[in-house]
């Protein structure tokens, strides 16, 4: 990439399930996401009951949160109400076979979710981003109509809070509250692939082995049988992205009642097709079918299959398939304006999109799981995943090592991430904590998460041993009497680091790297954030010289531009680093701040909050990192100048470009030749 420089409301009505039997399949699944009434107000009791009046409540339909926040300074106040809300549902279910069972499936609520189905209370999940699901089957109404009652709680956590043991305890984003993504009902056959592994689809596919001429495919199965007593035959074979059979195998399935059984094959796929990134992203499907008398499909389940081979080198940086590849990456989190976490699968799809534009081969889902339809767009677009639970910024409230009931809540909000997320070929690596230390080091206490870092670590290589750990660090380099040491618990690690902006000068970044690299040469090691913030609406003529306060106002859009061109250059230029994660790629709510233009946010984004404007930065990453033509002229938010000479910029990725001007006035002494900066990539 080259610089050129110039001197220049609604009704509500229950929701009505059409009485059909279940699919051909076996198992039919509806959603549930119209004809909800929802209350803010935790006043009063008896709202998952029948008698209760629900009439004065609101209108909604999911996904849905009632918080709102993230804005221009001046803007329409935010809601920021945590606590506890109420949902509830009148359905009719759908007719199905004698001995059904029902399942009620919730795909995200934060943070802590208690769901009665006709008064009966099925259960409760305590985390706001993985998938859970209840059976239901002892408290459906089979014929005539349904209330799902579910209380969402998101009250802040703090010692004797609801949350006090849930993760995350703290971290620079907003928990939000609500049943923010789909809510489906579930009907399945007595015989069945397990519903109940971790909010997982029960079928779990890996590569053992990758030759040019074959791969062989390891597949499990975990079946459940919940009144069935029959045998069956279970039936795998996978499909290549025309839909053929290039592989299948066949075993008897009889289970003991009420203990989950897993049935193993191995499979040959010839002449496998690999899933190799962007570059071709091509997958196969597992399609797991349990069958009874005459062949008929009693149970099935597809799930994605990609044949690649990884490694991390800690001299050479990341391996797919044997080809060298840099992750350049952005990081993602899951909100936008006016919509906050309640997202929908176009609104996923529509900020893939613009990480494709800017040129990312790779994301970081932070700080915890996302939606399914992310992965999902990771995978057809050959992007890399990044996966990690938010245990984020520190795991007690003292500074010490985390309570029980915590610790056991961040091993099953991991063993929910690996099951949920373990046949995506997008993911490559689980991340067990990001910056767990920070709140320790910030308030000179002891910083006790080793031990809980190394049980995660252990745990998801236990769950999935094909793909690495990792962590994000923050203080490494921090003094802190006591503290634990986190770095190397992991197989991988990440610096997150931001010379430059929260402290030193940005040519730090460079020395820093080289020094961990050092102190760790058989550890692979990436950056895993960077960033500045850029308002929209303040600009700077001297972006290197002149005001600029981090945790507060002003941040010149044109300072985030330095500070990208910097930075990016010192990573570009050490071969050791695996990849690196811009932070972030959209502006974000977070509470508390009121910095550069907006109140309640993080500006570190290349990309507005209601991603309607590109930041100068982002066309920095595009010149470097796409093929598609770039040529942007740098500064055209920036209308007001105090003088009448200016300075044009252009980040564009072109083998020539020039500059053509009208001038009215020109003085005398006003440079005219064009000036190029050698590209950091």
């Amino acid at each position: 990439m080259i610089m050129l420089h110039h001197h220049l409301t609604a009704a509500v009505c229950a929701v009505l399930i059409a009485n059909v039997a279940p699919s051909a399949a076996g198992r039919a699944l509806t959603d549930l996401d119209q004809g909800w009434r929802f209350s803010e107000s935790p006043v009063g009791t008896g709202q998952e009951t029948a008698a209760f009046d629900d009439s004065a409540w609101a209108a909604v339909s999911l996904p849905h949160t009632w918080n709102r926040l993230g804005a221009r300074e001046g803007s329409a106040s935010a809601d920021t109400y945590k606590g506890a809300a109420w949902y509830r549902l009148h359905f009719k279910a759908p007719r199905a076979a004698r001995g059904a069972r029902y399942y009620l499936q919730f795909d995200g609520v934060g943070t802590i979710a208690d769901v009665w189905l006709n008064g009966k209370h099925l259960g409760r999940h305590e985390g706001a981003f993985a998938r859970f699901r209840f059976d239901a089957t002892k408290a459906i109404v089979r014929t005539g109509d349904n209330l799902l009652a579910v209380r969402a709680d998101n009250s802040a956590p703090a010692p004797g809070s609801p949350t006090a043991d849930v993760i995350p305890l703290s971290g620079d984003f907003f928990v939000e509250g609500g049943l923010y993504r789909k809510v489906a009902l579930i009907v399945a056959a007595p015989l069945h692939i397990d519903l109940m592994d971790f909010g997982g689809p029960g079928v779990y596919a890996r590569a053992l082995a990758i030759g040019e001429r074959t791969a062989t495919v390891e597949v499990r199965t975990r079946l459940a049988d919940d009144g069935a007593r029959q045998a069956a035959r279970l039936v795998v074979r996978i499909e290549n992205a025309e839909g053929k059979t290039v592989a299948a195998a066949t075993q008897t399935a009889r289970v003991g009642p009420r203990a989950p059984a897993v049935r193993t094959f191995r499979l040959t796929v010839p002449h496998p097709h690999l899933w190799d990134g962007m570059s071709d992203p091509y997958f196969y499907q597992v399609v797991v079918s349990l069958k009874g008398r005459r062949g008929v499909v009693i149970d099935e389940v597809t799930q994605p299959l990609g044949l690649r081979t990884m490694r991390f080198d800690a001299e050479k940086g990341f391996f797919l398939n044997g080809r060298h590849l840099f992750l350049r990456s952005v990081s993602l989190h899951q909100d936008a304006a006016g919509k906050g976490w309640a997202m929908s699968c176009a609104d996923q799809k529509r900020d893939f999109d613009l990480v494709a534009d800017v040129g990312a081969n790779a994301v970081r889902l932070a700080h915890y799981q996302h939606d399914q339809c992310s992965y999902d767009e990771a995978d057809r677009r050959g992007m890399i995943v990044w996966a990690e639970i938010p245990l984020v910024n520190q795991v007690s409230f003292d500074g010490g090592p985390p309570s029980p009931g915590l610790a056991e809540n961040a091993r099953r909000q991991l063993s929910e991430l690996i099951r949920q997320n373990y046949n995506h070929p997008s993911v490559v690596m689980w991340s067990v904590g990001n910056e767990t230390d920070l709140k320790a080091v910030t308030t000179n206490g002891p910083g006790k998460a080793g031990a809980l870092i190394s049980s995660l670590a252990v745990l998801a290589r236990h769950d999935d041993p094909s793909r690495p750990t990792t962590y994000a660090d923050c203080c490494e380099q921090s003094p802190a009497p006591d503290r634990d040491v986190l770095v190397g618990l992991t197989d991988l690690l990440g610096y997150n680091r931001y010379f430059g902006w929260y402290y030193g000068e940005a040519n730090d970044f460079g020395a820093m790297l080289d020094k961990a690299h050092a102190a760790h040469p058989s550890l692979p090691i990436g950056v895993s954030e960077y960033g500045a913030g850029a308002a929209l609406t303040q600009h700077s003529d001297d972006p290197a010289g002149g005001e600029i306060n981090p945790h507060g106002r002003p941040h010149p859009e044109e300072y985030q531009d330095v500070y990208h061109e910097q930075s990016w250059q010192l990573i570009a230029a050490r071969p050791y680093l695996w990849g690196a994660y811009i932070w972030n790629m959209f502006d974000f709510a977070s509470v508390g701040r009121q910095e550069g233009d907006l109140v309640g946010m993080n500006d570190k984004g290349l990309v507005s909050y209601d991603r309607a404007i590109r930041k100068d930065a982002f066309y920095f990453y595009r010149a470097n990192w796409s093929t598609a033509p770039t040529l942007h002229l740098v500064g055209r938010r920036y209308v007001d100048r105090p003088y009448a000479v200016l300075d044009i910029k252009a980040y564009r990725n072109a083998t020539r470009a020039g500059v053509a001007c009208n001038w009215v006035l020109v003085p005398p002494t006003a440079p005219s030749a064009i000036t190029a900066a050698p590209s950091p990539a």
